[in-house]
């Protein structure tokens, strides 16, 4: 496994602009993992992909992209929904670290596990209207997204697509996420860890909300390192 090998879940609008950025960071090797294909509506947020492309697989189209583009940097696809912490674990072993562009509460959570069983570091990010959020756990070292949210929210969340999303918010909090990986993994300071960043575009407000590992946190609970 290369230390640059970065496995990035989802690659819609957060995905896109994060793949982008960490190609012409030069990273060894990246795996997409999205099922779904094209569609028109989500171009104005997705820059990896064009009109043409609708219809098509996101990855197949992203990946022939940046290997144009990028044609030192090994990437690979994966297709497939992944729903188990059985398929998830395996796939994120294979990579230095992980980067959670998915755009439903389930896919965090289990990203998040996945994390903590596995002990690779994640970039979480979302991003929804006109706010956005990002945040980088560093296994049993720093808060996970159990800490501060324990589970995900009951009854039915609307996702990005549902929603809406300004294609500037996708861009801004895609390439703050990008930078997490690049500071992990040249040991630079200023990780988001123990504490939440949130973007606000209606007010120009950027704010960061400051929480450390949580005693009782069923994920990653201090009590369980000893």
């Amino acid at each position: 496994m290369s230390d640059r090998a970065v496995l990035i879940l989802g690659v819609g609008g957060l995905g896109s602009v994060v793949a982008m950025a960490l190609g012409m960071a030069g990273m060894d090797r990246l795996t997409l993992v999205d099922a779904d294909t094209v569609a028109l509506s989500n171009l104005h947020r997705q820059p990896l992909y064009q009109e043409a492309d609708v219809g098509s697989s996101k990855v197949a189209v992203a990946a022939e992209r940046l290997r144009r583009e990028h044609p030192g940097m090994v990437v690979e696809t994966w297709t497939e929904r992944v729903t188990t912490l059985e398929r998830l674990v395996p796939l994120m072993l294979e990579h230095a670290i992980t980067v959670d562009g998915s755009d439903n509460f389930t896919t965090r959570f289990l990203a998040n596990d996945a994390a903590l069983r596995t002990g690779r570091p994640l970039v979480h990010g979302a991003a929804t209207g006109l706010r956005g959020q990002l945040m980088t756990i560093l296994p049993h070292r720093s808060a996970c997204l159990r800490c501060l949210f324990d589970a995900p929210p009951d009854g039915v969340v609307p996702t990005c697509q549902e929603a809406g999303v300004l294609g500037s918010l996708v861009r801004e909090v895609g390439w703050l996420m990008a930078m997490e990986v690049v500071k992990w993994m040249h040991d630079a300071d200023g990780l988001t860890t123990d504490r939440m960043v949130t973007i606000d575009l209606a007010t120009g407000i950027r704010r960061h909300a400051a929480f450390p590992r949580q005693q009782d946190c069923r994920g990653c609970g201090i009590h369980l390192d000893h």
